[in-house]
């Protein structure tokens, strides 16, 4: 479907509203110019205020990271997916299972191969510049 002026417009002008608005309660104005460059008038509208406080609560790159994975209408969820910084998957998936099942002191000569854990665990989670997300929140 093909959007009418009328519609741009509108979304232009809502956009326009919430910047003066949340302007006036102390967002940076140049973040929500970006913004809007970045993701449009009607995202701006629609994620901002989702996006923003998840960007205060965690930091900008671990939601630019979170939105290369998912999407810019799944910000909010970002709280319920995260699951920390790693620097790969395998120290993701050593974490995990100790976390959960421990691990007994086990002989020197036992290897664990995390790499091929984490292979497993990839179909519930995913990583995005070193940060671990749960595919389903």
């Amino acid at each position: 479907m093909i959007e009418s002026p009328t519609t741009c417009f509108n979304d232009e002008e809502h956009a326009q509203e919430l910047l003066t608005e949340l302007s006036e309660d102390g967002h940076e104005l140049d973040e929500m110019k970006e913004f809007i460059e970045t993701h449009g008038h009607k995202n701006f509208v629609l994620y901002y205020e989702d996006y923003a406080n998840m960007v205060e609560e965690y930091d900008q790159e671990t939601v630019d990271s979170f939105i290369e994975v998912f999407d810019l209408m799944d910000v909010a969820h970002l709280r319920d997916a995260y699951h920390g910084y790693y620097t790969s998957g395998a120290e993701f998936a050593e974490s995990f299972v100790t976390d959960c099942y421990g691990l007994p002191d086990l002989p020197y000569w036992i290897a664990i191969d995390w790499e091929e854990t984490w292979d497993n665990l990839s179909y519930d989670y995913t990583e995005s510049n070193g940060y671990i997300f749960a595919n389903n929140w």
